[in-house]
């Protein structure tokens, strides 16, 4: 009787684990809730739960400090990870900035320039004929569209 009655309070414990669901409504606010929505597709959020224990109630569900501390976990790793993704994406537009200016300039070279060369494997100038020069601005403007947005 006492295995049953553990066993029963075991799967009571796993089943009362609340989740922490996210959704977006339709003017684009995020929402954190315990239990999925049936009009909204909601996202379910992996909190660490290996941090601190649920505290449980008599009735075998989590305590609502317990849900808001969790929903605040979830929000604040949400969060977290939102910021790493805009740091990127701003080392991402630095980089473009910079190959952008580096082309520019180069470009503005190419226009001033009555010649253009390379230098070969002994170091010496290798003088670029007309359509290896048109190739070359070609390729160039290319670059610029595509890092000068």
């Amino acid at each position: 009787m006492r295995y049953v009655a553990f066993l029963l309070l075991l799967l009571a414990s796993l089943v009362a684990r609340a989740g922490v669901y996210k959704w977006i409504d339709e003017n684009g606010n995020v929402h954190y809730t315990d239990s999925p929505t049936a009009t909204q597709p909601s996202v379910e959020m992996h909190v660490d739960d290996s941090a601190t224990e649920p505290v449980y109630g008599e009735d075998g569900q989590m305590s609502r400090e317990e849900k808001r501390e969790r929903l605040l976990q979830s929000m604040a790793e949400d969060r977290l990870e939102k910021q790493e993704q805009r740091e990127k994406q701003r080392a991402i537009k630095r980089e473009n900035r910079s190959k952008c200016n580096r082309y520019r300039d180069q470009m503005r070279h190419y226009e001033r320039a009555s010649s253009l060369y390379r230098l070969d494997k002994n170091g010496e100038r290798v003088y670029m004929s007309d359509g290896d020069r048109t190739k070359a601005t070609r390729r160039l403007q290319a670059k610029i569209k595509q890092y000068c947005r």
